[in-house]
């Protein structure tokens, strides 16, 4: 072990040694080794422990004599006794809601409170300035002079640059960089990794440019903004790595925006152990809290089931979302589905503007990186905007309207064209659900009572692109009874999507295409 730390600290290089290691005991304390491997066994039992050895190498070289190892063995021992007597009736504290938040939360976290308690400020203001946004978007796509940009990046840069001037037409790129320009100069430092994050799985991003002659590096918001920094880590192929490195990154600081991009969201299922172990439980087990971001890409596009879900289901279910509304609510992680650039600005800049920290899961566009529909105007970005967890229809008159459709996702925009193509504009209001968890119960209650306080007989309709078993269903259909029930609601709630099925996606245009028609004319046939 001394020559490989020895090689990495002269070289600077990985080193790997090849480590052949047993276990003294069993798996447990009822388990004896022996029953199937009796040989080995008796050779592992005539060895002495490593303590000892270590405390006989102590004495022979005369640092130590038998009797103070003697005297040490038996004071560690006694405490050791004494821990766990006491362990039987010791009652945690909790030092977090008492307001001693200083015995949990010490050096960089002392600022932060505990998410629970009255102090958290769950919703704060996340908009910027205009000419602080012009500043970043400016500086996002700025080159150094001589570098030779690839040709096909000019345009990109040229379409930042005329939706920074004109306030419309602002992408989803426009807004990540928004976010991550306005957050550095507030002095919060940026880190994103994935498989090609510096220009994105699907070609958005950029936030790294390449000389194409010398093949040197800029990263324009590092260069041309001051203040935090900005750091691209191009990772392996090993999301299991990966994200455990990424979640350990987000235990160092909470001036750190810790990003985890999967090349598609399906590619979580290798670092399902992290996402289990620390991810969604860290907080109730050790008190640590985390501001990680995983961007998981979503949405049934037509590709095959392992590029088309990053499983809502399986994160929601992973939640502890209450089934009523209950206030005061601290729920484990927060799941999200935006569908506008600016929304998306909004819950990165959420995840360091309020005072405490809270793992955050994204179902990542694709389809709507570059979609017109999905751009977002600048004064959606501005001071007194932040996140709204429920889109209203405000196209839509109450008293007019017979059937009420929620969604969540890329879906809408579909729904948005059918119901016009059908004549159905005045009659079928879509509300978008952009947050999961925690359920915004007050949202849609809020959203929902035009349509339903008078006693309407409006029919209510969840509408999903994911089959039946997967999505979010199956979290919403008894959270969503539940509202109905408190609020006096009488009404059915209606499943429209795919039936259940075993796989995410079928991979075939085809049958896919047939599929999204089916669910267009099941959330609006019968008007």
């Amino acid at each position: 072990m001394e020559i490989a730390f020895e090689y990495r600290n002269f070289f600077r290089k990985d080193i790997i040694v090849d480590l052949i290691t047993y276990r003294r005991w069993g798996h447990n304390e009822l388990d004896e080794p022996g029953f199937t491997q009796p040989l080995m066994y008796q050779e592992i039992r005539q060895r002495a422990s490593v303590p000892q050895r270590y405390e006989q190498e102590l004495i022979t070289e005369g640092i130590i004599d038998a009797a103070t190892a003697a005297d040490f063995r038996k004071e560690r021992t006694s405490f050791l006794q004494a821990e766990l007597d006491q362990s039987t009736s010791y009652r945690p504290t909790s030092e977090w809601d008492s307001g001693q938040e200083e015995s949990v939360a010490r050096g960089k976290w002392s600022d932060m409170v505990w998410p629970a308690s009255p102090t958290a400020a769950h919703d704060p203001d996340t908009g910027v300035e205009r000419d602080i946004l012009t500043r970043v978007g400016k500086a996002s796509v700025k080159a150094p002079d001589g570098f030779n940009v690839h040709e096909r990046l000019k345009r990109h840069i040229g379409t930042r640059l005329k939706s920074l001037e004109s306030g419309v037409s602002i992408n989803w790129g426009t807004a990540e960089a928004f976010a991550f320009g306005s957050l550095m100069l507030e002095g919060h430092d940026v880190r994103i990794s994935g498989q090609d994050v510096g220009r994105g799985t699907f070609s958005h991003r950029h936030a790294m440019l390449v000389d194409q002659t010398t093949e040197e590096v800029v990263v324009p918001l590092n260069e041309f903004l001051f203040g935090g920094r900005l750091e691209l880590a191009n990772s392996s192929l090993s999301e299991f790595a990966v994200l455990g490195f990424e979640y350990g990154m987000s235990w160092e600081s909470p001036n750190l925006l810790p990003i985890w991009e999967a090349q598609f969201g399906d590619f979580f299922n290798g670092a399902q152990i992290i996402i289990d172990t620390f991810i969604t439980s860290s907080e109730t087990k050790w008190a640590m809290q985390s501001g990680l971001v995983m961007l998981l890409p979503h949405g049934l596009d037509g590709a095959g089931p392992e590029h088309s879900s990053m499983r809502i289901e399986r994160m929601l279910q992973l939640t502890n979302d209450p089934y009523s509304s209950q206030h005061n609510v601290n729920v484990n992680m927060s799941i999200a589905n935006p569908t506008t650039a600016s929304q998306y600005f909004h819950l990165l800049r959420r995840q360091m503007k309020r005072n405490f920290r809270k793992p955050l899961v994204i179902a990542a566009p694709k389809g709507l990186l570059r979609s017109p529909a999905a751009s977002s105007r600048i004064e959606d970005f501005l001071p007194g905007t932040s996140f709204r967890a429920v889109l209203p229809d405000s196209s839509v008159s109450p008293p007019q309207v017979r059937r009420v459709i929620l969604v969540s996702g890329k879906l809408y925009y579909d729904l948005v064209k059918e119901r016009t193509a059908r004549g159905l504009d005045e009659t079928v209001a879509i509300i978008r659900v952009e947050e999961l968890c925690p359920f915004p119960f007050a949202d849609i209650k809020e959203t929902l009572a035009p349509f339903l306080d008078s006693g309407a007989n409006n029919q209510i309709v969840w509408v999903q692109e994911e089959a039946q078993n997967q999505g979010a269903w199956t979290h919403f259909m008894p959270r969503l009874q539940n509202l109905f029930m408190e609020a006096g609601w009488r009404n059915d709630v209606n499943y429209v999507g795919r039936p259940a099925s075993e796989v995410p996606a079928v991979g075939v245009a085809k049958i896919h295409s047939a599929q999204v028609s089916q669910i267009m004319e099941n959330a609006f046939s019968g008007i």
